[in-house]
């Protein structure tokens, strides 16, 4: 992760736990693509985007994209196969 754009999982974490109402980063996370498995806080992140990018380090699939709208968050955990939360 040379780019200063990109950020690893931990860069979402406030974001995650204002969604899911605790501390995520340590949660395991498998990609739906390509079933890589590891923490949220090991994902890469891309924010330089009109909201927030989240992709697999393997595959670079995108796992989940965030868009704030107002005072809500949009979330979409489309890429994830499982989030054993």
């Amino acid at each position: 992760m040379s780019d200063p754009r990109v950020l690893d999982g931990n860069a979402v974490g406030g974001l995650l736990h204002d969604v899911f109402g605790a501390e995520v980063t340590a949660v395991p996370c498998t990609c739906g693509s390509c079933g890589a498995r590891g923490e949220i806080a090991r994902l890469v992140v891309y924010v330089d985007c009109p909201g927030v990018v989240v992709r697999c380090p393997e595959c670079t699939q995108v796992l989940i994209t965030i868009v704030r709208v107002h005072e809500h968050a949009c979330v979409d955990l489309s890429g994830v196969g499982r989030l054993e939360l």
